[in-house]
């Protein structure tokens, strides 16, 4: 398959462009400036619909959408509109990224697709971009949407972030006593975008989770520094107020689905093994 991918040379993308191409599609990035290291590319932006038309051009046999959203809601629907507009008719496939954010707090029972959303206010409208993605299927386009959990692994993410914080600061930070993350090595997160791509039916929708939880503290206590509770108070006043509620988020979550439907298998190390190498 020939693949635009958006977002290609970011941390999740870079691994999902690699696994494309391991297994022999070809990829076509767009970014900002047209230029991707060693990768076919377009220009365009996510806020610019008509750079998105002009990029899906025939011989694109599908859409993976792993760039950042532009945290205008108009914009991003906007950039749907014309992802879809341009695939319409054809069967082609578009494979839009979300996050378990959506969700919400959890409690102790792992929440599969079937669940509610709930986004909290950094991920607030984001189940209406997801919305208009999924009914996408009802005009012959083949949609799917995946809710990655924590994303860990190769020196990146959030699990990344708390590492420099603990190196700069000498003590890992982390909010909440109790704290639970639904996590997913990079690696196999770009294995989920690949079956996705190629094989979910049109409509679809997967938790992207590895690990349906781990607790915080003991990511923390992996990166081999004192650990410290922060309060989401505290962390507001050094992250901000939307990221300190995302970080002290307590979910569980179920990724049995992708596994059922796709045949995924997650392989990679867990996310404490993760942070201590």
């Amino acid at each position: 398959m020939k693949i635009l991918v958006l977002g290609a040379t970011g941390y999740i993308g870079s691994a999902t462009v690699n696994r494309l191409l391991a297994e022999g599609h070809e990829v076509v990035a767009f970014t900002r400036s047209g230029e991707a290291a060693n990768l076919p590319s377009v220009a365009g932006d996510l806020t610019d619909p008509a750079s998105l038309r002009a990029a899906i051009t025939g011989d694109i046999d599908a859409v993976i959408n792993i760039a950042p959203p532009t945290g205008d809601e108009d914009a991003d629907h906007a950039a749907t509109d014309a992802i879809v507009e341009s695939l319409a008719g054809s069967g082609r496939a578009y494979v839009y990224t979300s996050g378990i954010w959506v969700l919400g707090e959890t409690g102790d029972d792992a929440l599969d697709e079937d669940a509610p959303t709930n986004a909290i206010a950094i991920v607030g409208y984001r189940p209406r971009v997801e919305q208009r993605v999924l009914d996408a299927a009802s005009r012959d386009v083949r949609t799917a949407v995946i809710r990655p959990g924590i994303v860990h692994g190769n020196g990146g993410g959030i699990p990344g972030m708390m590492i420099g914080w603990a190196k700069e600061q000498g003590v890992a930070r982390h909010v909440g006593e109790n704290t639970r993350w639904p996590m997913v090595h990079v690696d196999d997160l770009a294995a989920l975008f690949t079956l996705a791509v190629t094989g979910a039916k049109a409509g679809s929708l997967y938790h992207g989770v590895g690990e349906e939880s781990v607790l915080v503290a003991d990511l923390a206590a992996a990166t081999g520094a004192p650990t410290e509770v922060w309060t989401q108070e505290e962390a507001a006043a050094v992250v901000g107020e939307a990221f300190a509620e995302a970080l002290g988020l307590n979910q569980v979550v179920s990724g049995a689905k992708a596994r059922a439907e796709l045949g995924w298998s997650p392989l990679g190390p867990g996310a404490v093994e993760s942070m201590r190498s």
